[in-house]
């Protein structure tokens, strides 16, 4: 007895102290920055498009964006059934396009990715004059274009009246510029084409009038400028796409926004759709074409904490490379990594507070398929699918079949009810709850089962009480789960799992009394204490 606790408390030290070694090791040889694990924000964004067809051929083009020096794409997801997909390069842009032949009746496409933006800023030196030539390939961002009459005398008469002089430093022209375009020329709430000229007549204008006001202004300066189109991204749906300016000053292109005051610098949550004064969306006549942008904040871990992880072969606990090697995406590895987590959070719920659940570790494993939908929805659904599932299983009771055919008949069911939850959700404009179809379908019909089984054996009362426990436990777990510290420092240092398992090793060997035996037995031990 004494040698299997010496033995115990051994492989508990080691389970601790080794893990925490390599970590110190980490950060002092191989100079992991503890600045690096605080989360970044990040946006899901979602294209959203539907079309009517007619029995004709279909096809949708639209700009994708790319990742670059600022901004990071990952986890680009498609869903077009009735379409076939591609991608090519169009100048500096991504063009993608649908095609779909002989399309009948109401059909939806989806494209998805995450961004991780960075809020840029760049200081123009006082005394910066404009080059009296450029580059050859830059002669395309001086000359005119439809919208951007860059030698119109009425182009000549604004920037007259915004210049005392054209023989100025470029930060002082362009600041002059921005102001005028800020401040004088009122902001108008309208999603039509307004070419530079109307922008300058009416004194009002969207961003894409100004913005085309703002370049054919540098470029009549000898100023190489162009048009960016993107979003601003923000939690929400939205149709609205936006469109600033980036000017070339010193090798840099060097962007203005005259509709929120941004000169010379860009926030974090601007993201760039494609560059060019061109359309967003091109689609076939007489389509009934619509499109919405759903966006989603969320903290993720910084970009930089990837690119600092060291490759040193002393670096044996580094997973990334592994994961990427076989294609596998950090959003699953983050995952895979948080599982374990959820189930220390299910065992303390369990042997410590005395709360009982459906399965051992059902609520970590709901918490981790809940990522998608979120923890409302991802509830709803999975009361959903759990009740009429044990209704149903309830009903063929009098059929006395096997346990493999009803299990695997349930398994149909909640296949079904699944597929039936997305189309209602998606018709109704609910994309969370259509995620209920990551779900794994195997732990919902094992869940299921247990339900129905629990409440014949115990009643129904019984069987709430332990769905309500469940739901607690699952909301813990994913609350847990998607701290984005935790998740920060289990990609950084996945030897931490062994502390994971230190701790599980300790609450093994718990003896003392749960919260709820506490609670139940209540009158009893303050009886007890004050005798």
């Amino acid at each position: 007895m004494k040698h299997r606790k010496t033995l115990f408390l051994l492989i508990f030290f080691v389970f601790m102290v080794v893990p925490l070694a390599l970590v110190t090791y980490k950060l002092t040889v191989l100079n992991y920055k503890m600045s690096d694990l605080i989360p970044a924000t990040s946006y899901h964004v979602e294209i959203n498009m539907t079309v009517d067809g007619h029995g004709d051929d279909i096809e949708i083009k639209t700009y994708l964006p790319k990742s670059d020096m600022r901004q990071k794409i990952t986890e680009e997801t498609h869903v077009s059934n009735n379409f076939e997909f591609d991608v090519r390069s169009d100048g500096l842009n991504r063009l993608a396009t649908w095609r779909g032949v002989a399309v009948q009746g109401k059909q939806s496409i989806r494209y998805s990715f995450d961004v991780q933006a960075q809020a840029v800023r760049f200081l123009i030196p006082d005394d910066l004059r404009v080059p009296q030539s450029y580059p050859e390939n830059l002669n395309i961002y001086l000359q005119s274009e439809e919208g951007v009459p860059v030698y119109d005398p009425l182009i000549n008469e604004a920037i007259d009246q915004v210049l005392p002089s054209r023989d100025l430093p470029i930060l002082d022209m362009l600041t002059r510029i921005h102001r005028y375009l800020q401040d004088e020329l009122k902001n108008k709430n309208f999603s039509g084409y307004t070419d530079a000229i109307t922008a300058y007549k009416l004194g009002e204008a969207s961003c894409n009038g100004k913005g085309r006001l703002f370049v054919a202004m540098a470029r009549n300066l000898n100023m190489p400028a162009r048009s960016v189109s993107g979003l601003i991204m923000r939690s929400g749906d939205k149709r609205v796409s936006h469109q600033w300016v980036e000017v070339y000053i010193n090798g840099y292109w060097v962007p203005f926004d005259t509709i929120n005051d941004h000169f010379a610098e860009l926030p974090a949550n601007f993201l760039t759709l494609y560059y060019g004064d061109k359309v967003l969306f091109h689609h076939s006549s007489n389509v009934n074409f619509k499109y919405m942008f759903s966006m989603s904040k969320k903290l993720v871990a910084k970009a930089s904490l990837r690119e600092n992880l060291d490759d040193s072969i002393l670096n044996i606990a580094n997973v990334y490379q592994a994961f990427e090697d076989v294609g596998v995406s950090q959003n699953l590895l983050k995952i895979i990594l948080m599982i374990p987590i959820g189930a220390l959070v299910t065992v303390i719920f369990r042997n410590v507070i005395g709360l009982e659940t459906f399965g051992t570790f059902l609520p970590a494993l709901i918490a981790s398929a809940a990522r998608d939908t979120g923890l409302l929805w991802g509830s709803i659904g999975f009361v959903l699918v759990i009740v009429l599932t044990a209704l149903i299983r309830r009903s063929m009771d009098w059929l006395q079949l096997l346990h493999s055919p009803k299990m695997a008949i349930l398994l149909t069911v909640v296949v079904m009810i699944i597929l039936g939850a997305t189309v209602v959700s998606t018709n109704l404009g609910l994309n969370q709850l259509a995620h209920l179809s990551l779900f794994p379908i195997a732990i919902l019909a094992i869940t299921a089962e247990r339900f129905s089984i629990f409440e014949a054996e115990h009643g129904l009362l019984k069987a709430f009480k332990v769905t309500v426990a469940t739901l607690v436990v699952v909301t813990a777990a994913y609350t847990v789960m998607e701290s984005q510290f935790l998740q920060s420092m289990f990609l950084a240092f996945p030897e931490l799992l062994f502390v994971l398992i230190a701790l599980n090793l300790w609450l093994g060997r718990w003896i003392g009394m749960r919260v709820t035996e506490f609670f139940r037995f209540r009158k009893l031990i303050w009886k007890e204490a004050k005798s």
